[in-house]
């Protein structure tokens, strides 16, 4: 188990009113947002940005990169506080590959916090001095907007009267961000309310602490100025001051949304605040649009040019210390490893979908009008059509690169470049075309970090993508309805300046390819191909077992119907199978305990890298831990009985049924023989008969779990017989032999011939018991009692209070309480056995594919059974 302490639990009621109070804001200003949109000119804003100079955009952007790379100085103090020796120039690196992705991945701060985490542990920093500082850092990071707050509230400018939210939440909501900053020089310089997890607050020099509250007024300070250049490009003239006040409220009221980059809410609340100014709508989002690219999607770039590679490729060495802060920076640190993966997969999915809403704007009249004397009328047409079709596809790759497939690496490359052209071609549309450009290196410059095979036709799980997908059509249909709304469309016009028909041709190839990925990436469950094992490599198994130990299920591997997987130290062993795209592994690994947490993990790793599921059938007590570290869900599947062979006993009036079920067979004269290997071929011959005669009219043999009659699995242990008077076989038990160790003794098959006098199977159990308690065996296994104890308590997860009904009411169908009952007789200990999946997994379903697994197949399940 982690070491990690466990945030307390909040309230019911603070958790409830935590979640609705970001959603009343954002509601309240996104729907006022939305009254103003009906009347927005699209072709307006496009016209706007379209018209800013290229020189202003890229001060735009050296501009954000500025401010981004300001909150390095943050890094540049607490490096100083912990006492960490680095460049000043290492620290403003530090500061802009983490602001760039926290301002876009953020939750109140704590991506930022785990990415500092992971990279100065990465770098050899104590993992306790790393959160020391991430806490300095996250805490200090709202200071200036705090200290912004102060001044406004108390210069009480006009522009709060122009807010379209009512005044009282005005001035709640800045004086809540205000109270920050003196609460924390409060804390943090004094010994006062330092209780609980105040206490964890770093203790600093006031010298310390108001060099952070400066960095943090500079920083936010860059950012409002960023914005006033931003509003300036596009026309608007606003004194600074009325800037600082407009972006003051619309951050407190994002921050308070704890939304990342407040979205939604900062910028409902800018444009509406702009409009009360006296700017139009199509200006305000226009200056938005340029500031978000600016201030957000810039750094971003820059920050994954930095530190993809770092980042995906890094990997905490050892667990979090405890410590009062990592409660709240454990789970950004564990998401921190892929997230420049994810940021880059989402990347590549907004240039496909910029890409597509370029493609549904008209052209500009001077960029139509190069176009029509050097590009020919055709390859304007064809290259629409291709842009549609290429920002879709970009939307399924995307999902490839968030798997890390190397084949989804290099399609997304190709289709950004030929989008790139494309873009150009259709309408000198130079800005989507560097984007996507851009974002193609980026990929290329993080290559090494895509190093998994697959194909992305063979993909399962996809749902979230493929529900961006047909948003992504919705969207670009709505938008060009907006566009050309009231106008005669004939998708046979043609020209360059034919928009309209251009876009209802684009419609109907967007709805083209939609259909074509969806058919092309529906779940098809590939069952990936493994190498069953040997004659030899059975009989090395075997040999291994007896050196490192056994578990109850260890022998089934014998069976040869398993792969083999050794840890990388071969000290630990997992036998496990594959139906459609899972791994289902029998039971928990064998071997020592540390070796099996280990081989835990590689075999999640494993299934992960083959694109499948991996999965634990029948996992007991002993290894919950590990599994609930490795990430694993857990599923009661019943409980196993296990006769305590120390207290077995045939004495008593509780063991009347024992001895009872001795002497019934002594009177009928049934004899009881165990039987060494290696068999004489007569003799399984006889047992060959009784199990024919057993099988009668069933299915075929179950499988996996479950031993079935092969001579070979048969002939590498001993089989337990019971004869009649005449010394005629008339049934057996194949036992499941400890290794290593005299742990537990358990039995395989069990059959008997339909005219073997009753109690010939008690009889069986009974001898069985004794000669395993005189070999000095602690336990006797009597097997699984499936569904016995599973969701016995209120509590119990609705997936086991089902299970709980089909045992109590499924009786018909399976004899779940005559089970139950016939174990309970034996007067055994009963202990629980789960299964191990990933909490992502639907379960029935896996359920269904682990009986599928167990019966031979899906066709057994469908077919004739044959």
């Amino acid at each position: 188990m982690s070491n990690i302490a466990e945030p307390s639990e909040p309230s019911a009621s603070g958790y409830e009113l935590r979640r609705l109070l970001p959603l009343l804001v954002v509601f309240a200003v996104v729907a006022i947002l939305a009254l103003e949109a009906r009347h927005i000119n699209l072709r307006h804003i496009q016209h706007q940005i379209a018209g800013v100079a290229p020189t202003r955009l890229l001060l735009l952007g050296l501009g954000g990169l500025i401010a981004s790379a300001a909150m390095g100085w943050y890094d540049v103090l607490a490096a100083r506080v912990i006492g960490y020796q680095r460049r000043t120039l290492a620290g403003l690196r530090m500061g802009l590959m983490v602001s760039g992705i926290n301002n876009v991945a953020s939750l109140s701060g704590l991506t930022g916090s785990g990415l500092r985490v992971l990279l100065l542990t990465s770098d050899g920093v104590a993992t306790a001095a790393a959160v020391r500082y991430a806490g300095m850092v996250v805490a200090a990071s709202t200071l200036g907007l705090s200290g912004l707050a102060l001044a406004t509230l108390a210069t009480r400018p006009a522009i709060l009267a122009a807010t379209p939210l009512p005044d009282w939440v005005v001035l709640i909501a800045l004086a809540v961000v205000a109270c920050y900053l003196p609460l924390y020089l409060l804390l943090a310089t004094t010994p006062l309310l330092r209780i609980g997890r105040l206490a964890a607050i770093e203790r600093l020099t006031p010298w310390q602490a108001l060099g952070f509250v400066g960095v943090s007024i500079v920083e936010w300070l860059f950012a409002a100025a960023l914005l006033w250049s931003c509003l300036g490009t596009i026309g608007l003239d606003l004194s600074p001051a009325s800037v600082v006040a407009i972006f003051v409220l619309a951050a407190t009221l994002g921050t308070l949304s704890f939304l990342p980059g407040g979205l939604g809410v900062f910028d409902a609340t800018l444009v509406g605040l702009l409009v009360a100014q006296g700017a139009s709508t199509e200006m305000a989002i226009a200056a938005l649009v340029l500031f978000r690219v600016a201030y957000y999607l810039v750094p971003l770039i820059a920050a994954l040019f930095l530190g993809a590679n770092t980042l995906a490729s890094s990997r905490l060495a050892t667990t979090l210390r405890e410590h009062p802060l990592v409660s709240i920076l454990a789970w950004p640190v564990g998401r921190a490893v892929d997230l420049a993966l994810r940021l880059l997969s989402a990347l590549t999915a907004g240039a496909g979908i910029v890409l597509l809403a370029g493609a549904a704007f008209p052209n500009l009249l001077s960029h139509s009008q190069v176009l029509s004397r050097w590009v020919p009328l055709p390859a304007v047409e064809a290259t629409h059509l291709a842009s549609v079709a290429v920002g879709l596809a970009l939307i399924m790759t995307a999902r490839g690169l968030s798997l890390r497939l190397r084949h989804a690496l290099w399609m997304s490359i190709g289709l950004l470049l030929a989008g790139a052209l494309f873009g150009l071609a259709r309408g000198l549309d130079w800005g989507t075309s560097l984007l996507l450009m851009v974002v193609a290196g980026l990929l290329y410059s993080s290559r090494s970090s895509f190093d998994r095979q697959g194909s992305l036709a063979r993909e399962v799980g996809a749902w979230p993508w493929t529900t961006a997908l047909v948003a992504a059509l919705i969207g670009y249909l709505l938008l060009g309805h907006a566009l050309y709304e009231g106008r005669a469309i004939d998708p046979l016009a043609f020209g360059f300046g034919a928009h309209a028909p251009r876009f209802e041709r684009g419609a109907i190839v967007a709805l083209v390819t939609v259909i074509v990925l969806l058919i092309w990436t529906w779940p098809r469950w590939p069952t990936p191909r493994l190498s069953l094992p040997t004659t030899a490599d059975l009989d090395a198994l075997a040999a291994w077992l007896e050196t490192h130990g056994s578990n109850a299920y260890s022998h089934l591997m014998l069976l040869g119907d398993k792969t083999i997987r050794y840890s990388p130290d071969g000290q630990a062993m997992i036998g496990y199978r594959a139906i459609r795209n899972r791994l289902i592994a029998l039971s928990d690994p064998a071997g020592a305990p540390a070796a099996r947490r280990a081989a835990i993990g590689g075999f999640r790793r494993f299934a992960d890298e083959m694109q499948c599921t991996p999965v634990f059938y029948q996992v007991g007590p002993e290894d919950l831990s590990a599994y609930l570290d490795h990430g694993f869900a857990l599923f009661k599947l019943g409980e196993i009985a296990r006769v305590d062979l120390v207290e077995f006993s045939m004495k008593g009036k509780r063991n009347q049924d024992k001895r009872g079920a001795l002497n019934r067979a002594h009177r009928l004269g049934l004899t009881f023989e165990i039987v060494d290997p290696p068999f004489d071929p007569v003799f399984m011959d006889q047992l060959a008969a009784i199990s024919d005669d057993w099988l009668g009219d069933k299915p075929a043999e179950k499988t996996f779990s479950l031993g079935n009659f092969d001579r070979d699995y048969l002939a590498r242990a001993p089989i337990a017989v019971v004869c009649d008077t005449n010394g005629r076989p008339i049934a057996f038990a194949s036992i499941l032999p400890s290794y290593g160790h005299r742990e537990e003794y358990s039995i395989d098959l069990m059959r008997h011939l339909g005219d073997a006098p009753g109690g010939t199977m008690d009889f069986l159990f009974v001898r069985l018991m004794q000669e395993a308690q005189a070999a000095g065996y602690r336990w006797f296994s009597l097997g699984m009692a499936p569904l016995a104890g599973v969701g016995e308590t209120p509590w119990a997860r609705p997936a086991e209070q089902l299970a709980r009904l089909a045992y109590e009411h499924g009786n018909r169908f399976y004899n779940y309480k005559g089970l139950r009952a016939f174990k309970d007789k034996w007067h055994p200990v009963w202990h629980s056995m789960y299964l191990a999946y990933p909490p992502d997994t639907h379960l029935s379903t896996l359920q269904v594919d682990i009986a599928a697994l167990i019966a031979g197949g899906y066709r057994r399940i469908l077919g004739d059974g044959h």
